[in-house]
């Protein structure tokens, strides 16, 4: 096995880890986001259009998150705050008040 094949092997095995560990994490959360760069998981969503002096953009910060990103350490944050011009996806997993 050369080191091409090495590498694609660990990066098909993160890959898979990242997807057993989001299988999981997803029972725990109420939205999923996503937007063009990357997906995460929230347990509260707030999303705001804004006019900018490039025009519309959206102002999207997440509480409780756990970010779909297997190059990151430490996927659980307290918050984040994305800013983007383009689409931003929001689906709600289940539905709490039920």
């Amino acid at each position: 096995m050369d080191d091409i094949d090495e590498l694609d092997m660990h990066e098909a095995q993160l890959r898979m880890k990242l997807y057993d560990e989001y299988r999981d994490a997803v029972k725990v959360f109420t939205f999923y986001v996503e937007t063009e760069l990357r997906a995460y998981l929230a347990n509260e969503v707030e999303c705001v259009p804004e006019n900018g002096p490039g025009g519309l953009f959206f102002k999207v910060t997440l509480t409780d998150v756990w970010i779909y990103e297997a190059e990151r350490l430490n996927r659980f944050v307290p918050e984040v705050v994305v800013y983007s011009v383009n689409d931003v996806h929001v689906q709600r997993l289940r539905d709490d008040e039920a």
